[in-house]
């Protein structure tokens, strides 16, 4: 098959399922999907949703990354990411032996500015600037957890595990599946040596994430529900880093049981997260993991869109709204939003509110819109939909390298 028709993701859907021997009916009945829309799917006539990504990946046996399409070696090529992403990989090769380097680390004091730093490119989906960054943070921080004892050896093994967490977003983001899951390996080894539960939780809510890409949705839920139990006592107390972690939880939980269209599930977790973000009553930033009341709002739209209720998708957008802190501080989630948005827009048949919020995204975090595989996809569908694509829609493609 050309390349040029593989370019979405119905294309390799057909593609694996041909390879599979089975008819479009055999996929949907083993799938569990719509045959109508599986055809449309794959005729490129609507864009695929993860949910139906998902279906169809563990229906063939194969990872949705696959399907996806991910990651996009040429794309990453001409942005510049082959060095720092090998250079990650070489990283985290050392993670528990001590190399007595002639120079020894800098103070923990000063690597924290790096690592706050590094923390803030992550929110700004500022991936090649994270990735580029990274690798020495982490060869500096694994001396340092070799060189120091007591509290100073578990604050070496906390920032060592945020810096794993923010590469890990890259790897994540970028399709490297097999890297994120070693990366994740690397951050549950600081995690747990880091003397603070939260870490811990935030390894379990990542690797949460990768039960995405496997369709094992019901194992990130356990975890989700296991985490959720532990952090339950600090959270009725109010500590406001409890809160934020409960918080993002259980808006894992909201997207994990959309994913399943387990609709009832879904809306019971989101409630649970308000009930949370009302508690904590405006947006926090915390060094584990933020949380507030837009976050939550940004997640019911994407619930209804993981869930098929376009419609519903672009009522409830209308209601969020974006501080100009928020747009400051948040980019990624920002940008995210308008990704989910466009698809819902598309689906209700608003083809001009979705090209619109596809060049919100990426004004709001331009990395993230271009390597964001629902953002192409969506792109792709306008494009096949239109009789003659529009110079906006032409540029924002071929940006996107489609």
């Amino acid at each position: 098959m050309p390349e040029k028709d593989r370019a979405h993701i119905g294309a390799r859907i057909a593609e694996e399922r041909i390879r599979a021997h089975l008819t479009q009916r055999g996929l949907a009945s083993r799938a569990h999907v719509s045959l109508s829309i599986l055809s449309k799917v794959e005729s490129g006539n609507r864009p695929a949703s993860p949910a139906l990504v998902a279906a169809c990946a563990r229906a063939l046996g194969i990872e949705s990354s696959t399907l996806i399409g991910q990651p996009y070696t040429e794309e990453l090529r001409v942005e510049r990411f082959e060095a720092p992403l090998a250079a990650i990989r070489a990283s985290l090769e050392n993670w528990d032996i001590a190399l007595d380097e002639a120079v020894p680390p800098r103070s923990l004091a000063e690597i924290k500015a790096d690592v706050n730093h590094l923390g803030g490119l992550r929110r700004s989906a500022a991936y090649l600037d994270v990735a580029t960054k990274a690798p020495v943070l982490i060869d500096e921080l694994v001396e340092a957890s070799h060189r120091y004892d007591g509290p100073e050896q578990e604050r070496a093994h906390r920032y060592l595990a945020f810096t794993y967490r923010c590469v890990h977003d890259v790897a994540h983001k970028l399709g490297h599946i097999d890297l994120g899951n070693t990366i994740l390996a690397r951050m549950s080894y600081s995690a747990e040596r880091s003397d603070d539960p939260y870490m811990v939780m935030l390894t379990a809510y990542l690797r949460a994430q990768s039960c995405f890409n496997t369709g094992r949705h019901e194992v990130g839920l356990r975890l989700m529900r296991r985490s959720l139990d532990e952090v339950e006592e600090a959270a009725s107390a109010g500590e406001v880093s409890a809160l934020c972690v409960q918080g993002n939880l259980r808006l894992r939980s909201t997207m994990l049981a959309a994913r399943s269209q387990d609709s009832a599930q879904a809306a019971a977790e989101w409630t649970e997260a308000k009930e949370t973000a009302d508690r904590l009553g405006r947006d926090t930033q915390n060094y584990v993991l933020s949380f507030g009341p837009t976050n939550t709002a940004i997640h019911q739209v994407a619930m209804h869109v993981e869930l098929g209720n376009y419609g519903e998708a672009v009522r409830t957008a209308r209601d969020v709204c974006f501080s100009r802190e928020f747009n400051e501080t948040y980019p990624d989630r920002v940008g995210h939003h308008f990704i989910d948005l466009s698809r819902a827009q598309f689906w209700t048949g608003d083809r001009s509110g979705a090209e619109a919020s596809l060049h919100k995204a990426r004004k709001a975090a331009p990395q993230q819109a271009r390597f964001h595989p629902h953002a192409r996809e969506t792109v792709l569908a306008l494009r096949r939909a239109e009789r003659q694509t529009s110079e906006t829609l032409s540029n924002l493609a071929h940006w996107m390298g489609l």
